[in-house]
């Protein structure tokens, strides 16, 4: 975690360091500054997680220097260090997001009692940053939500994502096969996390997917993807029950993770129909596939009647997106393919490779007869969202509560409103926020945020920031003196 102390006393800025230093605390990066113009030019290449400013310096006092960092955006979160004489001052600043405050003379234990205290809230915001880009980033990768609409730029994600090989694994359940429980996928997570991997998990009980994400210096071996997953990678796959996984693993920026998700389903689809066992792991580096793939029992027509069966209830997964069809199309058949060649069929005197056959096994004509776009149907769900917008809403929530497939909905959104649902969620609570400011003038902003149904005040204002292109505060003043 990252640190700036402000005080204009040498003797006691350069005592709070060494006492923080020697502390041994998470506060691994600290920066002094000698009054408030040198710490705002500091933070212009600092971003700390927390600012320890005193209050009476010269130029620029600790008010304000939170207020105008406050303006900035540069930092949110502040101690205060004050003398008995200015506690009444003080305690107006807690109207200034300021967390705590610190007496003179500084006492080493309370300061380690602040700072530990406000590490604990460091580490659960974190988190809830965490579950939060973990969120947006399952409706950008299974409904194919753009960056653009969510507040979340790819540049924002290396804290999830460090290093430079990413690898998907889809985990597809059938109607014999229980979903993967959450406490199973948090035991991949923690076994990947200890052979040096960054791993996330995410689930769709629409899809009956689970997707987990692996990050690292390289992509996982077979022998560490079974190491991982137990006896998952043993599962006997049949055409009615078992656990096909399909994974992709390759250098891959953080704007191609839907490619990266489509590449794996294909490899799922190979798994399901052509690999007995263990799990098909496609590595576009050297276009091969692991797992073990071995002729199938079935005739190729009994193989590929089920495929097309299986398409079918896939179908929504890539409605509306024609790039992702062919996509699919063209890494399923490929691999098709060189299963084919490694048995000793020629693939170009089989029916795999006919057009009409391969219309049959990839039925990608948008056959949605059962999910006709309606005015009743976006009615139903903008009213739903309109009565609910106070809650954790997701395209997963309000797909459960309408009864729709989240895809269906994101295609209704696209074609009624033509913008996408998170585009409309956002527009919709940032309308009742600015009716909030202008109606309570008074009332703190991550009051306003909490009412609007943005938990965390960062994330509101991300969003506001992005939308309004101003910030929160700034609008406030704005509308205050028209």
């Amino acid at each position: 975690m990252k640190l700036m102390v402000v005080d204009d006393e040498p003797i006691i800025l350069n005592g709070i360091i060494r006492i923080i230093q020697k502390a041994n605390t998470s506060f691994s990066e600290i920066v002094g500054a000698c009054d408030g113009i040198d710490a705002l030019h500091k933070l212009a290449s600092f971003q700390p997680d927390l600012i320890l400013t005193d209050i009476h310096m010269p130029e620029m006092d600790g008010l304000a220097l939170i207020k105008e960092i406050q303006t900035q955006n540069l930092s949110s979160r502040f101690v205060i260090i004050t003398g008995y004489d200015d506690f009444a001052y003080a305690r107006q600043a807690l109207r200034f997001q300021v967390v705590d405050y610190l007496l003179k003379p500084i006492n080493k234990v309370e300061l380690l009692g602040v700072l530990e205290k406000v590490e604990h809230t460091i580490r659960a915001e974190q988190h809830q940053v965490r579950e939060h880009d973990l969120l947006m980033l399952k409706e950008h990768i299974l409904y194919d939500t753009p960056f653009e609409d969510m507040p979340l730029k790819p540049e924002q994600l290396p804290t999830l994502l460090p290093d430079p090989f990413t690898t998907m694994l889809v985990f597809q359940t059938y109607e014999n096969t229980p979903l993967l429980s959450n406490e199973r996928l948090a035991h991949l997570c923690s076994s990947l996390s200890e052979m040096n991997f960054k791993a996330y998990s995410f689930q769709s009980r629409f899809l009956r997917q689970a997707v987990l994400i692996i990050n690292g210096l390289h992509v996982p071996t077979d022998s560490e993807l079974q190491l991982a997953c137990g006896d998952l990678f043993y599962t006997q796959n049949t055409p009615s029950s078992g656990l096909p996984i399909g994974g992709s693993g390759r250098m891959c920026e953080i704007d191609k993770l839907r490619e990266l998700y489509t590449e794996a389903v294909a490899s799922m689809l190979f798994n399901r129909h052509f690999v007995s066992s263990s799990m098909t792991v496609y590595r576009q580096a050297s276009k091969t596939i692991g797992g073990g793939a071995q002729a199938s029992e079935l005739s190729l027509d009994e193989t590929l009647e089920n495929i097309e069966k299986d398409m079918q209830s896939l179908h929504l997964c890539f409605t509306g997106s024609d790039h992702d069809h062919s996509k699919l199309r063209e890494l399923f058949f490929s691999l098709v393919n060189e299963h084919c060649l490694s048995i000793g069929i020629d693939t170009t005197q089989e029916a795999v490779h006919d057009s009409k056959r391969s219309g049959q096994i990839l039925p990608f004509d948008r056959r949605l007869e059962h999910h006709q776009p309606s005015n009743q149907s976006i009615d139903k769900i903008v009213s739903f969202v309109e009565q609910n917008y106070k809650l954790d809403l997701s395209l997963d929530v309000v797909a459960d509560h309408v009864q729709m497939h989240p895809n269906y909905i994101s295609m209704l959104f696209r074609k009624e409103m033509d913008l996408t649902f998170l585009h409309y969620l956002h527009t919709f609570r940032l309308t009742k926020a600015k009716q909030f400011m202008q109606d309570h003038p008074d009332w703190p902003i991550h009051t306003i945020a909490e009412l609007v149904g943005y938990e965390n005040p960062r994330h509101f204002f991300k969003v506001f920031k992005k939308f309004e292109n101003t910030t929160p505060g700034q609008y406030r003043l704005g509308s205050s003196s028209i």
